[in-house]
């Protein structure tokens, strides 16, 4: 579904230097996959998913996702960002239908798909509220319900729960888990945090610091469907845990110059 092929991007900094943020990244991702991407800050771990999604172009090596290589976004790729970025001038509704209007969808269908998925993300009641009258998690909520109407095939998520609280970011995860196991779309999902890699995810690639480069893939043989209080008590999910916090321990402090 996606194949990253010797990916490497360099900028320009303010000082007119150049920075390597990525450095020769190989990665193939198969449909319906969940991988989590893992790594020390500055490692350009959001920097490999924006050159999936098309947002930024790589230096050097190429990008295809379903046998076409990637030349900027498309519905087919679907990011869902820390930042909610919700339209707050319009409601909960008017947010997720937008981009089915955008694409010229009858109103009536557009309307039906938007409910559809109001009640997927437990947002159902909530449709003539707008982005200040909701948490942080709700409007993650919509943010998800957003990109979900389009159907994207698939899901390319940069830290979408980093700045929750951390019952609320439980709860976004095992939302989002039961939505991926419903159509199991593809994910590339970039995080900080260990537990939400191996919680959720089939294989982790773990990056080193600055320029990134993979270290190690580590494949999560844990049965799915997940639950959270079975997993803790789960020897194997402890093991996972360590393991890749000590190999995040490992990692050296990220310099710029």
């Amino acid at each position: 579904m996606i194949s990253i092929d010797r990916v490497s991007k360099q900028f320009e900094t303010s000082r007119a230097r150049r920075h390597l943020a990525l450095s020769d990244i190989s990665l193939s991702v198969a449909r319906g996959e969940f991988v989590s991407i893992l790594g020390p800050s500055g490692c350009g771990k959001s920097t490999l998913l924006y050159i999936v999604g098309g947002f930024v172009e790589q230096s050097s090596g190429a990008v295809i996702v379903d046998d076409n290589p990637v030349t900027g976004p498309g519905p087919d790729r679907g990011p869902v960002f820390q930042e909610f970025a919700l339209f707050p001038w319009k409601t909960v509704l008017g947010n997720v239908m937008y981009g089915l209007d955008q694409r010229g969808m009858p109103k009536d269908e557009a309307l039906a798909r938007s409910r559809e998925l109001l009640t997927m993300v437990k947002l159902s009641g909530y449709e003539n509220f707008y982005p200040k009258e909701l948490s942080g998690g709700m409007k993650q909520r919509v943010a998800i319900a957003r990109t979900l109407a389009y159907r994207p095939n698939i899901l390319l998520m940069d830290e979408p729960f980093g700045a929750l609280d951390a019952h609320t970011r439980t709860k976004l995860q095992n939302d989002l888990l039961g939505i991926w196991e419903k159509d199991r779309k593809t994910v590339l999902f970039v995080t900080h945090s260990v537990e939400e890699a191996v919680f959720l995810s089939d294989r982790v690639v773990m990056m080193t610091s600055s320029p990134g480069r993979i270290k190690d893939i580590i494949k999560i043989n844990l049965p799915r469907p997940r639950e959270r209080a079975a997993l803790l008590l789960n020897r194997r999910y402890q093991d996972y845990v360590v393991e890749i916090e000590k190999m995040m321990d490992e990692q050296p402090e990220t310099r710029v110059s």
